[in-house]
This record gives C-alpha cells, sequence and structure tokens, in this order.
C-alpha cells in the first residue's frame, strides 16, 4: 500500500467546514485489522497518521488521514459469528425490530448495510422478512452467501439504492457499527432516502463520542472508524436530506452504543429521548473544545501509567500474555509500544487469526486453548476488555490457579 492510496482531508465531512481542530494525535499506525503472516514479518508495513480532529461549526469529531477503503475492507478479519455477546445482541435486536416496525407488515423487506457473515440478518430471515445484505468484503459476503442469507458484495451507495427499488424500497435499513466507517456520508444519507419506503426506519448503531471520551476509550479510535458521533452533528446530517431523528436508545455493547431511529419527515412522533441527548450534550461541552483537550491530556496519563505497570510486571519475572487480537488492541498496542518483547503472545478465538501476528508490533495470535495451562504468576493484558463480564466468567478457572487480569482502559487495573 503505497502513500497515494492515503488522503489528507481539508474539509468536515457533514457541514464542508475548515474550522478543523486537532485534538488527539495516536502517531503513525497500521491499519488495525491487517494483522500478518509469518512470511511478512520482515517487510516494510504501511503506517498512517491516526489523528482526531474536530468540526468548530457542527461538532463531529472525525479522522482527515483517509485510508483507502479497498485496502482496509476487501478482506476482513472481524465476524460478527465470532463473538457470543454479540450474536446474543443480534438475536434480541432483530425481534425488537420485527415486533415494532415488521409484525403487522405483509411480507416486510429488510435491507442491513455491512452486513459482515450475515448474522443479524439471518435473525430477520428466521422471523419471515425478507433480507438482503449489502457487504464490500468478498470473504464475508462469500461466507452469507453460502448460509442463504442473500449479500451483493458492493459498498453501499446512493448507486446501489436506485439498482435495489427497482425490485421495492426497504420497510426497515440497519446498520450497525458500519456508519462510522463511511468516507461520504451525504451519499450515505442520499441512499437512506432513496431506498426507505414512505414509513420506512433507518435503525442505526454507533459506539457513543461521549462514552468514548469519559472512559478514554482511545483505541476504539482507528483507521477504518471515520466518524466519532454525537447526536448534535447527526441531527445537522440528517436534515439535510428531509429526514428526521425520532428516537435514540442507549445500548451497553461495546462499551457504550447508541440505536438511533431515523425517518422521513413527520412520520414518526419524537421521543423525549431525543431532546434528553441534546440537552445533555451541551451540558457537557460538546460544543467548546476545551472538552476535547482535557480527553488527550487524561489518554498520554493513561499511555504512561500503563506502560510503567508492564515494565515494573516484567521486572518481577511476570509472564504476560494479551488477551483478544482485536483491532482495538491493535490501536493500544502500537500507540503504548508494546510488542513481542512484552508480551509472549495473545489469545483469540477467531480461527482465521490463529496463526498470523498483530500488525506494527508482531505478537503471534494463537488458539485460547493454551491459556488452559496458565495460572499463577502468569497475567493477561485484556485487550477486548468490551466483553471484560463474559471473558472473566469464562477464565474463572485461569483465575482460580492464581491467574490475574490487567484491565488497560479507563485506567490500569490488576483484578
Amino acid at each position: 500500500m503505497t502513500k497515494k492510496n492515503y488522503i489528507l482531508e481539508q474539509k468536515c465531512r457533514i457541514c464542508s467546514s475548515k474550522n478543523l481542530n486537532l485534538i488527539l494525535d495516536l502517531g503513525e499506525q497500521p491499519p488495525a485489522n491487517s494483522f500478518i503472516d509469518k512470511n511478512e514479518l520482515n517487510s516494510s508495513e504501511s503506517k498512517f497518521p491516526l489523528r482526531l480532529f474536530w468540526c468548530g461549526d457542527c461538532y463531529l469529531v472525525q479522522l482527515l488521514d483517509i485510508v483507502d477503503k479497498e485496502f482496509l475492507f476487501k478482506n476482513y478479519f472481524y465476524m460478527t459469528s465470532a463473538s457470543k455477546p454479540i450474536v446474543d445482541h443480534f438475536k434480541k435486536y432483530a425481534q425488537d425490530v420485527y415486533v415494532e416496525f415488521l409484525k403487522e407488515e405483509k411480507n416486510p423487506f429488510v435491507v442491513e448495510i455491512g452486513s459482515n457473515d450475515g448474522s443479524l440478518l439471518s435473525e430477520f430471515k428466521k422471523l419471515g422478512t425478507q433480507i438482503l445484505g449489502i457487504e464490500p468484503a468478498t470473504n464475508l459476503s462469500n461466507l452469507a452467501n453460502q448460509s442463504n442469507i442473500t449479500t451483493k458484495n458492493t459498498f453501499f451507495s446512493s448507486q446501489v439504492c436506485k439498482e435495489i427499488i427497482k425490485s421495492r424500497n426497504a420497510k426497515v435499513v440497519v446498520a450497525n457499527n458500519v456508519i462510522a466507517h463511511v468516507e461520504d456520508l451525504q451519499d450515505l444519507m442520499h441512499g437512506i432516502q432513496i431506498l426507505l419506503d414512505k414509513n420506512g426506519v433507518f435503525i442505526f448503531e454507533v459506539p457513543y463520542l461521549v462514552d468514548l471520551i469519559k472512559k478514554l476509550e482511545f483505541d476504539t479510535i482507528y483507521h477504518e472508524h471515520l466518524s466519532y458521533f454525537s447526536i448534535l452533528p447527526l441531527l445537522k446530517l440528517v436534515e439535510q436530506f428531509g429526514l428526521e431523528i425520532f428516537d435514540i436508545r442507549k445500548q451497553s455493547v461495546h462499551g457504550g452504543t447508541l440505536r438511533i431511529f431515523v425517518s422521513k419527515k413527520n412520520n414518526f412522533p419524537i421521543n423525549d429521548s431525543v431532546k434528553i441527548f441534546i440537552d445533555n450534550e451541551y451540558s457537557l461541552g460538546l460544543d467548546k473544545i476545551e472538552f476535547y483537550q482535557k480527553f488527550s491530556t487524561n489518554i498520554t496519563k493513561l499511555k504512561k501509567n500503563l506502560i510503567e505497570l508492564l515494565l515494573r510486571l516484567k521486572n518481577e519475572n511476570k509472564s504476560i500474555f494479551g488477551y483478544g487480537a482485536s483491532a482495538k488492541g491493535n490501536v493500544l498496542l502500537n500507540f503504548c509500544s508494546i510488542d513481542n518483547q512484552i508480551l509472549e503472545y495473545i489469545v483469540d478465538t477467531t480461527t482465521i487469526k490463529h496463526g498470523k501476528f498483530t500488525p506494527g508490533t508482531h505478537i503471534s495470535v494463537i488458539s485460547p486453548e493454551k491459556i488452559l495451562e496458565r495460572g499463577k504468576d502468569d497475567i493477561a493484558l485484556l485487550l477486548a476488555w468490551n466483553y471484560q463480564d463474559e471473558i472473566l466468567e469464562k477464565e474463572k478457572l485461569f483465575r482460580q490457579r492464581g491467574g490475574k487480569f490487567l484491565i488497560p482502559i479507563p485506567q490500569p487495573e490488576l483484578l
């Protein structure tokens, strides 16, 4: 990947303003999901600036250093079906949406943007809806189609929507943790405007910027996540297309997520939740740069504390390995310069990552069976901290044998 496949954007993704302020610099990093093979360990890796900017006009927090999407998404290592908490979340999600918006419809049609391996759509299909996935990763769309989850292998766009509506419009369009990946938010919303039927609903889940900042979740910032959403800029985005946010519901998944409901204007009553979120964001100061500058200072402190603790544990001859070869883990490892001299390896349940090495830090990824041999004086750095409760429960035996978990965020803590 050459630098010609990387661009520095000059204007805000929502309002086109040039009033953009640098609020956090995580250094040059390889793309967080670009795991490498053993034979690539001595080859040079492409690294790109990972910097966060705040728009002083619409308040969108965003990356302006854009890495080519073909490179990031055409062969993708994150699979929703590999995560039980996500599968459980999707089962309930599909049922809730079906009861609220689809139950009374005759043969309703659901489209998912960034449908991954089809885990969510399969739940809608079980409920009797017609489904279509839009998924750019060839490996994942092939998997979905093999499981009879009809999937188009392409990036979502207004042009793709024009093709879909030749058959029919969608009653519900869903998108989960993918809107942040979209570079052209204007075309995305234009596509939604085309695709939805008159009373249709666009439901999307995004990590909430307020949680990211309050809990110092800096490791959820990576090249694939171009935008970091709060409600204030989203209101400005949707209204450009005759759409409105009519409900917002907090979800606990992924360390703090919002489920946002959008429709064409005047179709649904506006829930009180919308005003509550808006008022809260103003009271926290999301419209002022000081809010973000404090965040940057806190991240610098966290990095220093984590490195000092890891080095102290190494000096005490503790054996340290990583738990969860996640994209967020790779951001944390690269930002804090934690490499294979500190972590022996990383265990992960995703089989397609086994035998690979982490980008930038070159730590081997292996099967979680290895943890069965570990215990006394061993420390697992929990890189998938968003599944902390499930993992601590699952690894009770490791802890009973004297093993400890090191939780890195929001403050390094040994459990």
